[in-house]
């Protein structure tokens, strides 16, 4: 009975491989534009979730990992999308800056499953401080705008 039950759940899995999963995609129309430094750190950490520019590993391709996957990006875009920064205003934009740097001050982001396979996102002090002028200018620029 047991081998039986191993069997079809072996089997459920191999047939599952070949849904036809849809990765959520986009135009990246209105991508962010803020310096160089700014950017480099939100490509490294933040946009295969939280943009249209998503970098989809090998195993995305694997289930049940690719429904977790394209469900955490799905996720992760609907809160925040690099790709449509620009169409935001001034307000709108200080106010995300705001809760991203609360995000990552609190290290709520990147979570730690996407750190252990990518190393090179993880949120250094000085990338935090680099974050930190940014979002200070965006408040500014919205202050100026009242």
């Amino acid at each position: 009975m047991k081998k039986k039950i191993l069997l079809i759940l072996v089997f459920t899995i191999l047939l599952l491989q070949f849904l036809p999963l849809i990765p959520p995609v986009g135009n990246n129309s209105n991508e962010i534009k803020a310096p160089d430094e700014v950017k480099k750190i939100l490509k490294r950490s933040c946009y295969d979730c939280h943009s249209d520019l998503t970098v989809w590993p090998w195993y995305s391709k694997i289930f049940p990992i690719n429904v977790y996957l394209y469900h955490h990006v799905e996720e992760g875009k609907t809160e925040l999308n690099f790709s449509g920064w620009e169409i935001l205003t001034k307000k709108e934009r200080s106010n995300q800056g705001d809760s991203v740097l609360e995000t990552l001050e609190e290290s709520e982001m990147p979570p730690t499953d996407y750190i252990l396979l990518h190393p090179s996102a993880k949120i250094s002090k000085e990338d935090l401080e680099i974050l930190q002028n940014w979002v200070h200018t965006l408040e500014e620029d919205y202050h100026k705008e009242k």
